[in-house]
């Protein structure tokens, strides 16, 4: 009987693959409007992150709850940020197109630049976004610890960065993964980040303890 039971490790991964699919679709069409994007994904770290922790519930329900609750402070961190990657993005292009190549190293140099503050940035807008999902700390609170902790864990930082990447890698590679995008594209790498996340979080709460218990 164990063998059909849903505690079998087998039916537990299928849910779980069913549960991830489901959660990227509602990211992907809360995301279509753009403006609102912030708030699906805060909505979906809330999701995962409990789902890492076994703190699981009501998925849909969640997530909808989340979106709505999130919206005003995630859309107040999103704007800002889609608005900055949208300049580093419009130079990267105009530096990819040539327009620097009479300024030799110069050029090198900015590319960098623009990549290392774009990396920046999105690793900051995860840590931002899951904080306000995970606790009612405030916008502004949120914010500085979402920066305080991309550089305390500036290793774990960098493999939240490189998670984001590997969808991104996969597509540039091959058409064939556009159903990868569709179907596991933000979820995926978020339910990993969310495991880094959790841990960071975990860390965090627990250094709080102590500095209160001295």
């Amino acid at each position: 009987m164990y063998a059909f039971s849903m505690d079998n490790p087998f039916f537990r991964f299928v849910g779980r693959v069913v549960d991830l699919v489901w959660i990227n679709i509602m990211t992907l069409i809360c995301c279509i409007p753009v403006v609102t994007a912030g708030a699906a994904i805060s909505a979906m770290y809330k999701i995962l992150i409990q789902i890492v922790s076994d703190e699981e519930g009501a998925i849909t329900r969640g997530y909808f709850r989340a979106f709505r609750e999130n919206l005003k402070n995630a859309t107040k961190i999103w704007f800002p940020a889609l608005a900055a990657l949208l300049v580093l993005g419009g130079n990267a292009f105009l530096i990819y197109k040539g327009v620097l190549k009479e300024m030799g190293t110069l050029q090198t140099m900015a590319g960098v630049s623009i990549g290392i503050l774009a990396g920046v940035l999105i690793v900051f807008l995860q840590y931002a976004l899951a904080l306000i999902a995970r606790f009612d700390a405030g916008l502004k609170q949120s914010l500085k610890n979402a920066i305080l902790l991309e550089v305390a864990f500036f290793p774990r930082s960098l493999c939240i960065l490189a998670i984001l990447f590997f969808p991104v890698a996969l597509m540039l590679l091959s058409n064939y993964f556009l159903w990868f995008w569709f179907l596991y594209g933000i979820s995926i790498p978020g339910y990993f980040i969310s495991m880094i996340l959790h841990g960071v979080f975990m860390k965090t709460d627990s250094i709080h303890k102590e500095e209160n218990h001295d």
